[in-house]
């Protein structure tokens, strides 16, 4: 695993972040510590805490194909399981409930796409659930992580002692029959700055078929210029309190809306921003169901 990146290290050791985004740029509601817990005292104060807590873990399971044309045949029909976003220690039961999800689930990799805590900060709570979600990941299949906005590097720390390969602006090949798919994972580029994109596809070779893990999706751009065939995303939570149809209003990333979840294309890159399997700022959910996702690859060939 490599070492902390500098900007996070500068960061996690108490350095000013500022989330600077779109037109309004330090003037962001994530720059604002009040309007989380305001938010969620005006959720209770109409009566709909509740449900909407409830709904914060009412996972559902999405299922999806990716079609990439360069993948390898023997990877036909390969299956990857993204988990994501859990902010664990506002929900005592959601590890359990997650490996309950993934129980009968068959597929051959699992991704942790990171934000293992609900605050800016590691507490001891979290790394306990953490650990015990990625355990039950671990004895399921192999886990690649990367780590998100909300993440410590402690926390890359822990699920690297559990056997979670992370890429930190890093890359693997998975071989099979002598063929092999990459995947490179970048830290996080929300909040502390730390993706190295260049360096997490160093010595790919530029005609293979590569998928690049990133929390946020706010790469998308550079991720389809480097080349990848598929950008695999969460941090959005899909908008998490979103009007009835599930129209986001607020974003924690500066993307269009039609980057803030499900499948999307950028030229000739795939991409797909899951909504995560719980919630963060305020602890509720409404018009937009926690997730966790299936993807199935497919070079797209004539059966």
């Amino acid at each position: 695993m490599k070492a902390i990146h500098p900007n996070r290290e500068l960061i996690e050791n108490g350095g000013k972040h500022a989330v600077k985004r779109g037109l309004l740029g330090s003037i962001h509601w994530e720059n604002f510590d009040f309007l989380n817990p305001f938010v969620e005292f005006l959720v209770r104060a109409v009566g709909l805490y509740r449900r909407g807590y409830r709904n914060a873990t009412d996972i559902r399971l999405e299922q999806v194909r990716l079609d990439l044309p360069r993948l390898p045949e023997a990877f036909e029909g390969y299956r990857l399981l993204w988990v994501s976003d859990i902010h664990v220690e506002r929900f005592d039961h959601l590890p359990d409930l997650i490996l309950k999800h993934i129980e009968p689930l068959e597929y051959d990799l699992c991704i942790f796409g990171g934000d293992s805590c609900f605050e800016h900060f590691i507490s001891d709570k979290a790394c306990c659930l953490t650990e015990r979600l990625a355990a039950g990941l671990v004895r399921k299949s192999p886990v690649l992580g990367i780590l998100g906005n909300h993440d410590f590097y402690h926390i890359a720390q822990l699920l690297d002692s559990l056997g979670v390969k992370m890429l930190l602006n890093d890359n693997l090949s998975i071989e099979r029959e002598g063929q092999k798919l990459w995947f490179a994972g970048v830290d996080d580029c929300h909040y502390f700055f730390a993706d190295d994109i260049r360096q997490a596809r160093s010595g790919i070779p530029d005609d293979a078929c590569k998928i690049l893990l990133s929390h946020s999706p706010e790469l998308y751009r550079q991720a389809e210029k480097a080349g990848f065939d598929a950008c695999l995303s969460g941090h959005t939570h899909g908008g998490q309190i979103c009007l009835p149809g599930g129209v986001s209003v607020i974003s924690s990333a500066s993307v269009p809306r039609r980057i803030r979840r499900g499948l999307w294309r950028e030229k000739n890159m795939l991409g797909y921003t899951c909504r995560g399997s719980a919630a963060s700022g305020a602890a509720v959910r409404f018009n937009c169901p926690a997730e966790i996702t299936l993807f199935t690859l497919s070079g797209c060939r004539p059966q």
